[in-house]
């Protein structure tokens, strides 16, 4: 009798569980490998921060101005190289030209001031907010209309997908770089030199953002594998499931929520005034939030990719796709996490 019910209780469980097959199984020891790498990749750049973060933002940007170059092409219909070099160009500027900005901001005061001595610049107080070039926004729009004229081969569609995504994925990266060096605003320059807050504490903020985007993306994969029975979005992404995305959501804010809390317990918080102890409600409300927003970046590249019939926006990561593929919802979870923080920190951060 007792074995009975042993078998049927264990047939209940697995009734529950989803059997994985072999292609599964090689699935996620393939993505673990990945993610191993990308870890190695970029917790030295974060914890260095300055000039490596800045580094890593770079080579990022060569490989996703590629791939969403790439994305509306197919055997019959190529973009032309000067396509190409725009976008780059372009994808450089509007990541990178606040940085021009400040530095003849600085150096205007400097020269106003007649204060003696060299003039230096502080590249960690040089990202002060996300900022959409209007100048670049106009450039753009007249060099890719001007291309539906005078190219066959490039269409309308072509043309508002490439600004589109060229400012989505340049301010989602102008983001990460926010996140990384908005601690360093609000220190005098003899906080800012101590390795303790230069490598520990000023990167606690970025990697708060990335446990809250990651593994929202890591427990929904996992838990809808396991228990995924019930599609979410079929029209857009077939493989995620109802149990999945909640799984990813409660998994995704326990942790960043829990880090977060227990980092300003003991005396470290994420940012001083806004994401602190004191402020403790406002660490919730992004903690619920980062992982809402991903799911959201999730589906939206996911359905360009599928407009377009493709599978993977590039092959750098082999069977997972390109890099956009992987940073989908990173890009998208930077600007909304960004924009909460200058919302919830303004009279603070100076």
């Amino acid at each position: 009798m007792e074995d009975n019910n042993k078998d049927s209780q264990l047939e209940t469980r697995e009734h529950h569980i989803n059997q994985l097959n072999k292609e599964a199984k090689t699935n996620i020891v393939s993505r673990i490998v990945i993610a191993i790498i990308l870890v190695a990749i970029f917790i030295p750049c974060i914890i260095l921060g300055g000039y490596f973060w800045l580094a890593l933002i770079f080579f990022l940007i060569l490989i996703m101005t590629h791939e969403l170059c790439k994305a509306p092409q197919s055997i019959e219909r190529k973009f032309k190289s000067i396509i190409y070099l725009f976008a780059y160009f372009m994808m450089f500027a509007l990541v990178f030209y606040i940085f021009l900005k400040d530095l003849i901001i600085e150096y205007h005061n400097f020269i106003e001031s007649g204060a003696e001595g060299s003039f230096s610049y502080d590249i960690l107080k040089g990202f002060k907010a996300p900022q959409i070039s209007l100048t670049c926004f106009c450039i753009s729009i007249a060099f890719f209309f001007i291309n539906v004229f005078i190219d066959d081969t490039f269409t309308i569609h072509d043309a508002f997908y490439l600004i589109t995504m060229l400012f989505v994925v340049s301010l989602g990266l102008q983001c990460l770089i926010y996140l990384r060096f908005l601690p360093f605003l609000n220190v005098s320059n003899t906080v800012e030199v101590d390795p303790m807050f230069k490598y520990f504490t000023s990167s606690l903020l970025i990697l708060y953002f990335l446990l809250g985007t990651c593994f929202n993306d890591v427990g929904a994969f996992f838990i809808g594998v396991l228990f995924g029975k019930h599609k979410f979005c079929p029209k857009i992404s077939p493989k995620k499931t109802i149990e999945g995305f909640v799984g990813g959501v409660i998994i995704s804010f326990i942790i960043s929520f829990g880090f977060g809390m227990l980092l300003s317990c003991f005396g470290h918080p994420l940012l001083e005034g806004v994401l602190d102890l004191e402020h403790w409600y406002n660490i919730l409300i992004i903690s619920i939030i980062m992982p809402l927003s991903a799911t959201l970046g999730d589906l939206l590249f996911s359905s360009i990719k599928r407009t377009f019939k493709i599978k993977d926006f590039g092959t750098i990561l082999k069977s997972h796709g390109g890099i956009l593929d992987r940073f989908d919802s990173i890009i998208v979870t930077s600007i909304t996490t960004s924009l909460l923080i200058m919302v919830m920190g303004v009279g603070v951060i100076s």
